[in-house]
């Protein structure tokens, strides 16, 4: 199933640090989650109709209302400019 080099190559590019204590129980459980990945993937779903719930499914009708105006939405804002929240920077800058 999976060796341990490819358990170890598999930490490194996860950036984890495995000593060779915990290797050996580690590749236990990736392997156990491996068969049963793979006893998953062997189930036979030919006579399953994976549509039917969608098929059947009720949904309420679709309506427009009305919004509520940008001031009350944005009257507790801690933060706000040019009638948006503003929250912390959360990685990359968008121009």
């Amino acid at each position: 199933m999976i060796t341990h080099d490819e358990l170890i190559k598999i930490a490194r590019l996860a950036k984890l640090s495995i000593d060779d204590g915990r290797a050996d129980a580690l590749l236990r459980e990736m392997e156990g989650i491996l068969s049963l990945g793979e006893a998953i993937n062997n189930v036979d779903l030919s006579g399953f109709d994976c549509t039917a719930a969608t098929e059947t499914a009720r949904l309420r009708e679709d309506i427009v209302k009305e919004s509520l105006p940008v001031d009350v939405i944005l009257k507790n804002a801690a933060e706000k400019r040019d009638g948006y929240f503003v929250g912390p920077a959360t990685g990359g800058r968008i121009e």
